[in-house]
This record gives C-alpha cells, sequence and structure tokens, in this order.
C-alpha cells in the first residue's frame, strides 16, 4: 500500500505540467477567416457585463480595397479561456466600414454582432485580419435610449501600454 502511495506521489512530481492559460496574454488566437491569418491588434482591461451595464466595441476599417473581418474575443476576471465565440461573432468590414461588438444588444445602440459574453469583469482582445484597423470600446447602461451612464475604456495596443507623463 505504502509502495504504491509513493508511485503515485512520484508520478505527479515527474509528470510535466502544463502551463495554464493566463487569458489574452496566451490563448491561442481564432482563425477568423479560413487561409487568413488572424491578428491580436488591441487589449482592453475592464470589460463588464454586469449590473445593466455592458461592454460595446465599435471598429472602422481603414482599409482602401479589401474587406476584412473583424472579433473581439472577452475573458472572464479570473483569466483562462475566452468565454465566447470570436469566430462565430466575428464580422467583415469593407472599406471604411464601421461595425459595434457589445456584450449584449442594446436599447439605442446599434450592435452589428452579440458576444454572449457573460463577465462581471474581464478583459478583451481585438482580433482582425489586417492592421488597418481602428477602433474605441466604452462601457454603457444598456437598457436605456439614449444611455443615461457611458464610460470610454483604455484600449493598448496588443499587450503594452504606455504609461501616462
Amino acid at each position: 500500500m505504502k509502495f504504491a502511495l509513493y508511485a503515485v506521489a512520484l508520478g505527479a512530481v515527474l509528470t510535466p505540467s502544463l502551463p495554464a492559460l493566463a487569458g489574452l496574454a496566451d490563448s491561442p488566437l481564432p482563425v477568423l477567416l479560413a487561409g487568413q491569418t488572424t491578428l491580436h491588434l488591441y487589449s482592453v482591461p475592464g470589460v463588464r457585463h454586469s449590473g445593466g451595464l455592458d461592454t460595446f466595441f465599435s471598429c472602422t476599417s481603414l482599409e482602401t480595397t479589401a474587406t476584412i473581418q473583424v472579433g473581439v474575443e472577452v475573458f472572464g476576471g479570473p483569466g483562462g479561456a475566452p468565454v465566447n465565440d470570436a469566430a462565430a461573432t466575428s464580422l467583415p468590414l469593407g472599406p471604411g466600414a464601421t461595425q459595434t461588438f457589445g456584450t449584449q444588444s442594446a436599447v439605442g445602440i446599434s450592435v452589428g454582432s452579440n458576444l454572449g459574453a457573460p463577465v462581471s469583469q474581464g478583459s478583451a482582445r481585438i482580433l482582425a485580419t489586417s492592421k488597418k484597423l481602428a477602433c474605441t470600446a466604452f462601457i454603457a447602461d444598456a437598457g436605456n435610449a439614449p444611455p443615461t451612464s457611458m464610460v470610454q475604456l483604455t484600449i493598448i495596443a496588443k499587450l503594452k501600454q504606455k504609461a501616462a507623463n
């Protein structure tokens, strides 16, 4: 019996462990469009879908000739795997086109893609098949038109935030 316990303990110690996914920093990128590379362009901390407040991501294609695929991937507060399927909720944006992604649909805000992301606090990464994309993110009261409260979120380039002077 003791030998069996030692063997199990030794096996646990010697078994290589895989690192846990930490969320937007190291989760594999989904394929937004077959045959095209998905790029992690922006990270957004402070994402929420709780207490009547939801997060919205408005993105505009800066491409002049090609249509690009854009998606938003949401992560819960503890990190780990994404809570939504960014490929399934991604949208094509033609040259100069703008679309809004939301953690839910909203009264008074036109949402092109409902991310269905149930997070009380979390983060997101904005993905696209081209670097030519401009985005903004904000939290708003989704139940009122016009929203009774709205706050802009900081968007950082991939994983690097510049300190304020």
